[in-house]
């Protein structure tokens, strides 16, 4: 690793560089950032769940430990305050998700009041559930990034740092934009018009937006093509039959919209299949576009770079650059 280029008066890297960009590295970065920042602590104690005030005498009831060993194995990072809580977090990056670790550590927990098993993904998974009384959050690190970056609490030397390891050497500025898919079944066509949802099988990742891609066989008025963008709101991985478990999660998608939510509700148990776990993208209202977007024809070489050709790849995301572009060349 070169720390100093000739002709340079600094070098540009952080402390945390040196960790190396590997999921123990930036799990390292992390928990060392939460032991010297009270703020960044409870900023995301309460992201994920934690009931607990911010207050000097909280932090100094605080232990925050990393690479502890338990008879069920070694955990990445460990916060816990006796009689309050007990956090264990699990670190990934690339393209490792997490399997045996939801259930691995559940008697490694302390008798607190609140326990919690949070994993930190790059490839995020939106399973959610609470298995013998220990709450399982899943986040995606791009997803820390942002509630870290630009809080008005964290502009300390050490947090920007840790934003700037985290960006430069996770790539963490990828934040998928537009999610679009074919959509041709009629359950899902009115899924998206009535309920404003849109169910697939499992997936990982977190668009900001979903375009449906309405094929020849779904034979709706605006023809095939894309007729319209929904910003989404939320998304969970979950079977049908729990639904009624993640009221929590669709009231703070819905912010508070009772109606938007039933409605939600009304899509979901629309499907026959209650036992399989799907991934569930909860929608706003959907803009319609002036002009259908199309995939690219032909059969060249190369057509539908950045774009979509004649089969849209499993979960594929493009730009707002390039659909912006697209919507550009449709109406010229």
């Amino acid at each position: 690793m070169v720390l100093k280029k000739r002709g340079f008066d600094s070098s540009t890297l952080t402390v945390f560089d040196l960790l190396g960009y590997t999921e123990r590295g930036i799990s390292l970065a992390f928990a060392y950032l939460l032991s010297k920042n009270k703020n960044a602590l409870y900023i995301f104690l309460r992201y994920i769940g934690v009931d607990i005030r911010n207050s000097y005498s909280n932090y100094l009831k605080t232990d925050i430990s990393v690479e502890h060993h338990h008879a069920e194995g070694r955990t990445d990072i460990e916060i816990l305050q006796a009689d309050e809580f007990h956090v264990i977090i699990e670190c990934k990056v690339g393209a490792n998700k997490v399997r045996r670790q939801r259930t691995q550590y559940l008697s490694a927990f302390h008798g607190t009041n609140q326990k919690v098993l949070c994993f930190i993904t790059q490839v995020n998974d939106f399973n959610k559930t609470s298995i013998e009384g220990v709450s399982v959050r899943n986040i995606g690190w791009i997803e820390l990034v942002n509630l870290f970056d630009g809080n008005r609490q964290l502009n300390d030397p050490l947090s920007s740092s840790f934003l700037k390891f985290a960006k430069r050497g996770y790539k963490m500025r990828n934040q998928k934009e537009i999610l679009i898919q074919d959509v041709s079944e009629r359950i899902e066509l009115t899924n998206f018009f009535e309920n404003q949802i849109y169910r697939r099988d499992v997936v990982f990742g977190s668009p900001l937006y979903f375009a449906p891609y309405f094929t020849r066989n779904a034979d709706t008025k605006d023809g095939e093509g894309i007729s319209y963008l929904s910003k989404v709101l939320g998304i969970l991985t979950m079977r049908t039959k729990d639904l009624e478990n993640y009221n929590d999660d669709l009231m703070e998608f819905a912010e508070g919209d009772k109606e938007l939510i039933e409605k939600w509700k009304e899509g979901v148990n629309r499907y026959a299949n209650r036992s399989d776990e799907h991934t569930y993208f909860f929608l706003g209202r959907p803009v319609r576009l002036k002009v259908p977007l199309r995939k690219d024809g032909g059969i060249e070489k190369g057509r539908g770079k950045n774009w979509i050709a004649a089969h849209i790849a499993r979960n594929r995301c493009v730009s707002f650059e390039e659909f912006t572009r697209r919507i550009m060349m449709a109406i010229e």
